[in-house]
Parts: structure tokens; sequence; C-alpha cells
């Protein structure tokens, strides 16, 4: 008996084909059942919702991932509401991220992202009590949730948004977490010294194998104390945090102990897949 997954990916955004392509990969790996549903960008949201639906009454399928970003014409709120709460393996569902907002990190499902930096700033012992952390990005998959687990661990936190001034804020941060996916965003020049960069963004040049994040790395290196690259860094372990999640949610399904020391195996393993 092996966890199911299904990704539900609409359209060819370069970032996305990345990741689910690494997720496919990291499945048939470890031999967990997976699905891929690709759909056209043209697709409607009753045809999509439709697909939740079937997938949600589907024993094989105990985690259902929607791959963001959507085309703009889905909402985004709707189908995540749509999945199942038992099979929210990213944490999108309104009830599952209410609880997380109530829970913090003791919640049952942490979304992956933020997960991934939480594993990195503890890793690293990097200690956020009191620490000026720029988050540079609010969305409800990574900026907003990662900001209130930060708060939780006492640090004080400013979101960076498309109509702050990211520079000063930047210029003032211990630790500055960059989740925007805008290509080099955050100049070398503005980062303190000795400042530690955690760099989430991930952007593939047009026309190019190439992928850069968020800083602006080579400049940046010589100020700071640590920085994740890109490719690599957050990445694979966002797609580990991701069997995290299933592996906990399909343990919860068929009334199984969670074994924590299967899930840091799982984990050791994906933490070095490179992008």
């Amino acid at each position: 008996m092996r966890p199911g997954l299904a990704i539900i990916q609409v359209g060819n955004n370069p970032s996305s084909l990345t990741y689910v392509r690494k997720k496919i990969a990291l499945c048939e790996e470890n031999e967990v059942h997976h699905e891929l549903h690709h759909f056209p960008e043209s697709i409607t949201q009753q045809e999509i919702v439709h697909q939740i639906r079937t997938l949600n009454q589907q024993g094989s399928i105990d985690g259902i991932l929607v791959q963001l970003p959507l085309p703009p014409h889905l909402s985004r709120l709707e189908i995540s509401n749509e999945i199942k709460p038992s099979k929210d393996v990213d944490c999108l569902h309104m009830a599952n991220f209410q609880n997380l907002l109530q829970n913090g990190e003791d919640n049952d499902i942490i979304p992956c992202t933020p997960a991934a930096v939480l594993h990195i700033l503890d890793t690293q012992e990097i200690d956020v009590r009191n620490q000026n952390v720029t988050v540079i990005g609010r969305s409800q998959l990574v900026g907003f949730p990662l900001s209130v687990l930060l708060l939780r661990r006492n640090a004080k936190v400013t979101i960076c948004h498309s109509e702050t001034t990211v520079q000063e804020h930047v210029q003032k941060a211990d630790i500055v977490i960059s989740c925007a996916g805008h290509k080099e965003l955050v100049k070398g020049e503005w980062i303190k010294n000795g400042a530690k960069v955690i760099d989430v963004g991930i952007t593939r040049i047009p026309g190019t194998n190439k992928i850069v994040g968020d800083i602006e790395f080579q400049k940046a290196l010589s100020k700071v104390s640590f920085i994740t690259p890109v490719p690599g860094g957050v990445g694979p372990l966002t797609v580990s945090m991701l069997f995290k999640n299933l592996y906990r949610v399909w343990c919860r399904s068929n009334g199984l102990k969670l074994n924590i020391d299967e899930q840091d195996e799982e984990l050791d393993y994906a933490q070095n897949y490179q992008f």
C-alpha cells in the first residue's frame, strides 16, 4: 500500500513545468502512485471543479495538489476550497488555512514552501527571535502564511508587496526572505552586511533553460552571512515537504501511526534533489 498523489496543472507556465516535472520524478523514484491532470489554459472553472470532485471520491488518491499560478479567468480560492480538506496537501482549503493561523507549526499540515523555509532556518540554526525579517510577497501559498509562522517565532516581520518600497525594508533587514517570483528584484547592494537571505523566487529566462531567483545572487554573496541558491536551495525542499505532507495525510486516511523516522528518510532523500 502506497500513497497516491494527484496533480492538477493548467497551461504551461515555465516555473510550474519545472516543479511538476520534479514532483513526478520523485513519485516515480519512490513508487508513489501519481496522476497528472494537465489541462489547456482554456479550461473552464466548472471542468476543473468536476475533476477535483472526482478525485475527492477516488480511493487511490490521498493528496490533491493544484499547481499555481492559475490563469486569471480561474478562481484559485474557489478551486482550492473544492479540494477535500483531508486531501489538501498544500493547506490551501480555507478550513485548513484557518487551522494553520490558529495552530501555527502545531498544525497537522503546513504549506510546503513555508515549511521548507522553516526547515532551512532550523538546520542552519538561524534564530529569528527579535530579528528584523523582511518577507517579500504576500500570497496565501507562501508569503502570508510564512509571515504568520515567523511572527509566532517572535520575529519582527515586515511584509513587502507591489505597493511597497522594497529597497527601504531590505536595507534594514537582518533576514530577507523573497518569494515574489520576479527576476533579481532584490539588488545585491541593498542587502545589509551580514544579513541572511532565503531566495524562494524562481523565474525561467525566456528562450533558455536558465533559472534565476529574486536576489542578485553574485552581487549579494560578498555581503551576506548565508544565502540559498537558485536553482537548488528552497526548491528541492519544497518538493520534499510536499511528500512529507502526503505521507501525513496518507497515514491519517488509513489509520496508520505516523512514523517520524520514515518521514525524515523521505526528507533526506529529497533534500539533495537538485533542479
